[in-house]
């Protein structure tokens, strides 16, 4: 069996028992994080469009699809919803199980983005060892995807990006399997197009945008020569094209769903705003993917066709949204649009931080205080992001009208007045009753097996990743008397 090296200069059979432990890994970094979800949820979906996604699930589990004029006083989704089907169908067995338990509204129909996101991070882990990199790299890749970016707080939410946070993990996945010629990559690409498809349409032309790099990966002479991969790529999503133009037809009298909102501000305003503005941009709000920087021109040296994949999932989407009318996602947490491409970038961080021992020691010392600082700091405002309700802040901005301009205008472009600075001032306990709902007036049962569930299945993956040790070298027997006689005479 063919043997490939790894980031950290061991061997490991491509298959077999490596397969075996890595799936293991795999799962308990999924059980880790869905354990840390559930141990910060809300159990309330207050959002706008949280609650159009809920409803629409109430109405499939009613024998119906459009929503009534109750469910949506605003009629921007009335009669059939513009949001992508696929968010109602993760919470539609999640109503229906706690409509039958009779448990608390939203205590089940919350857990709809930890269910999405912690197969997120198991991919995205499952990618680093598609890119050989050793198996506790590619565990901290996706444990900093869940506990020091953005995916904490949007766990907290019913919106899409968490689905097309899965579909991109799923094509990042399997463009590195297809390149390496197992048979699962063009369907896990498939299966990622399809799935953010069902989300997000225009994930038709952000995820979908990952093909332009597929002869960087697969050569043209097999890309024509291998079928059943393009059978692989475009079955799971046929049926998804299907039901997208029917629902469109439907809804918008159009094979092709209708685009709502319009793309009016200018590109140097928007992309500032997403990546740069302390108030509302990506590094102000996941400051640890700023190590993805160095990450990336490191892994550009070593993979080029890894690393332009991992950076324009990212960068198609800043260059989208910054001419949309509302780049900064409305009432959101952070650059909600850019949230998706944050596990690419997860991954590209981690793979920074593992080229410092390879520093000389006069940049060595520096450059882990570096890596310390944005850790913390990416600690602190994950804590903020999930202590204190984001619609908080932006209440603040509007309730005095005739100040709500210029504080949107520092809202957004200010670190002073951003939701991070508003959060940080409110962690004085002064909230009442205690946000998280597992730990409200004293850890509950539930809380209580999260939280453990999540710091014992973190530990044990990390140990369970430890590097094999290197195989000895066979030593000679010791040679008899006889024998060493007659070495010393020849």
């Amino acid at each position: 069996m063919a043997a490939a090296s790894t980031e950290d200069g061991r061997r490991t059979e491509a298959g077999g028992r490596g397969d075996h432990r890595d799936a293991l890994l795999a799962g308990l970094v999924a059980l880790a994080l869905f354990g840390l979800f559930v141990t910060v949820q809300w159990a309330r979906l207050p959002s706008f469009d949280g609650k159009v996604a809920l409803s629409t699930a109430h109405a499939i589990a009613e024998g119906r699809l459009h929503l009534l004029p109750s469910e949506d006083p605003t009629k921007h989704h009335f009669p059939y919803s513009h949001y992508g089907i696929g968010m109602p169908l993760v919470l539609l067995p999640l109503y229906l199980l706690q409509r039958a338990l009779h448990v608390a509204p939203y205590l089940l129909e919350s857990l709809a983005s930890p269910l999405l996101l912690a197969p997120t991070g198991a991919l995205l882990y499952l990618a680093g060892r598609e890119l050989r990199w050793s198996r506790r790299l590619s565990l901290a890749g996706a444990l900093v995807f869940g506990a020091l970016t953005q995916a904490l707080q949007i766990s907290q939410e019913a919106w899409s990006e968490p689905g097309v946070a899965l579909a991109v993990a799923l094509v990042v996945l399997g463009m590195l399997r297809w390149r390496t010629g197992r048979a699962s990559g063009p369907w896990l690409v498939g299966s990622g197009l399809g799935v953010g498809l069902l989300f997000r349409s225009d994930s038709a032309l952000l995820v979908g945008a990952a093909l332009l790099l597929l002869p960087a990966f697969v050569p043209w002479r097999r890309l024509l020569s291998e079928r059943r991969a393009w059978l692989g790529l475009v079955l799971p999503v046929l049926p998804v094209l299907a039901w997208t133009a029917w629902y469109s037809l439907r809804r918008d009298g159009s094979l092709v769903p209708a685009v709502y909102g319009s793309f009016t501000t200018p590109l140097p305003t928007g992309f500032y705003g997403l990546v740069l503005s302390p108030g509302k941009g990506l590094f102000a709000y996941n400051p640890f993917l700023l190590l993805a920087i160095p990450g990336a021109v490191a892994l550009w040296r070593r993979d080029r066709a890894a690393t332009a994949l991992l950076v324009g999932l990212m960068l198609d989407r800043a260059l989208l949204y910054a001419r949309w009318s509302d780049w900064a996602g409305g009432v959101s947490w952070g650059p909600r649009f850019l949230m998706p491409a944050v596990g690419p970038f997860a991954l590209l961080a981690v793979y920074g931080v593992s080229r410092i021992p390879r520093l000389h020691l006069a940049l060595r010392v520096p450059a882990v205080a570096v890596v310390v600082a944005l850790t913390v700091a990416g600690g602190v405002v994950a804590v903020a992001s999930v202590w204190v309700n984001y619609g908080s802040s932006e209440r603040w901005v509007t309730e005095i009208p005739s100040q709500a301009a210029a504080r949107r205008h520092a809202y957004v472009h200010t670190f002073r007045d951003s939701a991070i600075a508003y959060n940080l001032r409110h962690l004085d306990g002064d909230i009442r009753p205690w946000p998280l709902v597992h730990f409200s007036g004293g850890p509950d049962p539930i809380g209580i097996l999260a939280l453990a569930t999540a710091v014992l299945a973190a530990v044990a993956a990390w140990v369970l990743a430890r590097p094999d040790p290197a195989p000895r070298e066979p030593r000679s027997p010791t040679p008899t008397p006889a024998e060493g006689e007659a070495l010393e005479r020849a």
